[in-house]
């Protein structure tokens, strides 16, 4: 959950509880002053007294009902008949008049305890809201109410108290929110650390599954070492010499360890031939990267990485294979792929050839640059070589890689321009 819906939600909850707290004030307060009236002049008021006409019942009432008026707040009360008839009022109005009733003192004749607010008189702005309360006179042997009291209370006393239960109820719903986002939060948290753990692990063993898989290419030829780690090695720098993410970088990496997994498909006579090889088994060679991508299909990896395993011999100038895709056509990372496996391939001894020197290798991939390979590739790719060349020197080429005693037969457009 967002924190906007938190929020909202807390609002709509802080908004109905506040409204419940405040009507529940209110309704205690009535239910006070009905309790209050109700034992204060039952013992004043004989059930005949509401019998007989209000000429006749002036003096009763008036003497009642003065001492209920000032007190508990009470500001007025009258004296109601079932008919809607006014038997007494303490405040100036014709007594024995009809007039018309309002909802809820018709719900006090039916015998219910009723109450509504009142708003500030007009024109007297310092007036405080009122409480307007309808009590049924309930007597023994009458079928409902034999008369309604009709009391005006004032509600000052009861306004600070409200005000204050209506910032407790907003504090603790507030003090909810953050409770609750808090929580999410954690809950959240942990389960993205908990996510991320596991993609972390998950990566761990497919990392693990693509070494295994160039290990068992590279371990059919035990001429050139571990030829796959090496290309795996150079295409992560560089990707890295052309600011390429960090998904971009392990990408290129693994492309590295695969590109030549579809060899195992090519007999072990055509890997390890010496001599040059027939045209049959260079298109043997050349089915090996459709081959590799094959095989990594169904595999749940990157769609980057196994274009790179299908492309990563197509040319710069589109004379490439398998499908002679040309410049922006070809995937990146392919790109990426094809000059780090002819830097590898041109410095390590082949069957039918000795290493080259590692600055005749990168003199070569820099005049095959824009007719072979993505010139901004090769600009990336001589902007790291020095590197490895130091690495070389200090016998830390590939850290944290174990060698394989292997070769591999180079990619068949090496055996034509080296």
């Amino acid at each position: 959950m967002s924190i906007t819906a938190t929020v909202a939600v807390g609002l709509l909850f802080g908004t109905t509880a506040a409204h419940v707290v405040e009507g529940y004030a209110y309704r205690a307060r009535a239910q006070a002053i009905a309790f209050y009236v109700a034992e204060f002049l039952a013992p004043r008021l004989t059930p005949e007294d509401f019998r007989l006409s209000p000429k006749h019942l002036r003096v009763q009432f008036e003497f009642a009902l003065r001492t209920v008026v000032g007190r508990a707040g009470i500001q007025s009360a009258t004296v109601w008949t079932p008919e809607g008839r006014v038997l007494y009022s303490s405040i100036p109005q014709p007594e024995g008049g009809s007039f018309p009733t309002s909802p809820a003192l018709t719900q006090a004749i039916e015998g219910r305890v009723t109450w509504e607010r009142l708003g500030k008189t007009p024109g007297t702005p310092a007036t405080p809201q009122r409480l307007e309360v309808f009590i049924p006179v309930m007597v023994k042997g009458s079928a409902g109410p034999v008369a309604v009291y009709d009391v005006v209370s004032t509600l000052s006393d009861l306004g600070p108290a409200i005000a204050q239960l209506r910032r407790s109820v907003w504090m603790s719903v507030v003090l909810g929110i953050v409770v609750l986002y808090g929580t999410l939060f954690s809950i959240v948290h942990r389960a993205s650390r908990d996510l991320e753990r596991q993609q972390a692990n998950l990566r761990e063993a497919l990392v693990g599954t693509i070494r295994s898989l160039a290990n068992a290419v590279d371990a059919r030829d035990l001429a050139t070492g571990n030829h796959s780690s090496c290309v795996a090695e150079y295409a992560a720098d560089i990707a890295r010499a052309m600011k390429l993410n960090a998904e971009g970088i392990r990408e290129a990496e693994a492309a590295g360890f695969l590109h030549d997994l579809g060899k195992i498909g090519v007999p072990d006579s055509i890997l390890t031939k010496p001599g040059p090889l027939t045209k049959r088994e260079w298109i043997a060679v050349q089915h090996h990267s459709v081959v590799g991508y094959d095989i990594l299909r169904p595999v749940p990896i990157p769609e980057g990485v196994k274009l790179a395993v299908r492309h990563s011999h197509e040319r710069w100038d589109g004379t490439g294979y398998p499908d002679g895709l040309a410049g922006e056509e070809i995937p990146l990372l392919a790109r990426v792929v094809a000059v780090a496996d002819a830097y590898e391939a041109l410095t390590t001894p082949r069957p039918y050839r000795a290493a080259r020197p590692a600055q005749e290798a990168v003199e070569e991939i820099r005049r095959c640059s824009a007719t072979q390979f993505d010139p901004r590739v090769v600009d990336a790719f001589l902007a790291v070589w020095p590197q490895w060349a130091e690495r070389a020197k200090v016998g830390e080429r590939f850290p944290g890689i174990a060698p394989l005693v292997r070769s591999e037969v180079g990619s068949a457009e090496l055996r034509d321009w080296t």
